[in-house]
């Protein structure tokens, strides 16, 4: 009853729901885009390796702005600045689209990288600016819509694969829907401001907390940007599936996802953010680790989607921890968190893409359970507030 109050709430407020519509249409470009990556790995000709190296542009491009993502916010206000990197955020599919060799695939996804590092921290920082001004936890849920619109993005992309529309078309045609969209809630996005003190800092260089809360994210996010870019491929090239199974493992991991987050704000409360940190890593270690040894197409989506599940809440729990560390701006610490942690979303695809280069995608994807066990030991450390 909790969690159906708390979603008839979140639905109901304005303030809540469009900022949760901002989350959703970020991870819908996304879902789409991860669906071409095999087809843009074929039509450049390159290698995991080549590949892996390609995607090192989004870290760079993230990693560059990030450490100033909490005084743009301040200088322009968190409602501008998602309005404008929104904008400049669902430029990215076309300007994929249209790469033409190794160095302009990387280009694109600096400028991805870039784009998406500030849209990201603006939107929870608007999350967070609406939690303290309702006095109800909607972080979870944001995230939640995150990964519906992941899951829906994902499984558009899977049937456009199936309906054998070209990248270019495709990766178009979504950055007009998603323009189009961002232009009719362009007005209430401007509504969201963030409350700051004179005192807060506004470069987020991490104190012990935060640093302890962004090598915790830093494993989190990895082992998401990995499964986001690599699961296709290891459905297709590792377990030989048909091409509608090929995006449905990442849907699978999206939908149980978005599913653990729209309950975490009630759930959270009730068993405190230590324990949901604890045995969500656990679960997706022990999730993923029997879906790698098992090999099977069928069983693989449900090992993703059971990892899915036991990552829902890490991150929104992490956020909003950042978000109320004493002596920084809402924008600043969840930046601090962000720096760290999003350098392992966005540099994890290459990293597995080395590791399968090297030994096997299999191998390289353990990785993956490896940092979702260090989570569960880390949680046992961190303070969150």
């Amino acid at each position: 009853m909790k969690a159906i109050s708390h979603l008839s709430f979140f639905f109901r407020s304005r303030e809540a729901l469009i900022i949760g519509l901002v989350f959703s249409s970020n991870s819908f470009m996304f879902g789409n885009w991860v669906t071409r990556i095999p087809d843009i790995k074929l039509a450049l000709g390159l290698t995991d390796a080549t590949l892996g190296l390609a995607l090192l542009g989004a870290p760079i491009g993230a990693m560059i702005i990030m450490p100033f993502s909490g005084w743009i916010i301040a200088r322009f206000n968190v409602g501008k600045t998602t309005l404008l990197f929104a904008l400049l955020q669902m430029l990215s599919p076309t300007i994929l689209s249209l790469s033409t060799s190794l160095w302009t695939l990387m280009a694109g996804l600096f400028y991805f990288g870039f784009t998406n590092a500030i849209m990201d921290i603006a939107m929870n920082a608007a999350a967070a600016s609406v939690e303290k001004k309702q006095k109800r936890p909607i972080m979870s849920t944001c995230h939640g819509m995150w990964s519906l619109g992941a899951m829906a993005g994902s499984a558009v992309g899977s049937v456009v694969l199936a309906l054998h529309v070209e990248p270019g078309v495709h990766l178009m045609g979504l950055t007009l829907f998603l323009l189009a969209f961002i232009a009719t809630i362009a007005r209430y996005i401007l509504m969201y401001r963030e409350e700051t003190n004179s005192e807060d800092k506004l470069f987020a260089i991490p104190n012990r907390t935060l640093l302890a809360l962004a090598i915790m994210a830093f494993c989190i996010l990895l082992s998401e940007g990995a499964i986001a870019d690599w699961s296709a491929l290891y459905m297709k090239e590792s377990l030989i599936a048909s091409p509608v199974l090929t995006g449905l493992a990442y849907a699978a991991f999206s939908g149980m996802m978005a599913i653990g987050r729209f309950m975490g704000d009630a759930i959270i409360p009730v068993i405190g953010k230590k324990k949901t940190a604890l045995w969500g890593g656990l679960l997706s270690a022990i999730s993923l680790a029997i879906t790698l040894v098992l090999g099977d197409p069928y069983l693989a989506i449900i090992g993703f989607a059971l990892t899915g599940l036991g990552y829902s809440c890490v991150v929104p729990v992490i956020f909003s921890s950042a978000a109320n560390e004493p002596g920084f701006s809402a924008g600043a610490g969840i930046a601090a968190v962000s720096t760290v942690g999003y350098a392992g979303f966005l540099a994890g695809p290459p990293l597995i893409g080395l590791l399968s280069e090297q030994y096997s995608l299999p191998f390289g994807m353990g990785l993956i359970v490896i940092l979702s066990f260090l989570v569960f030991i880390l949680a046992m450390k961190i303070r969150f507030r």
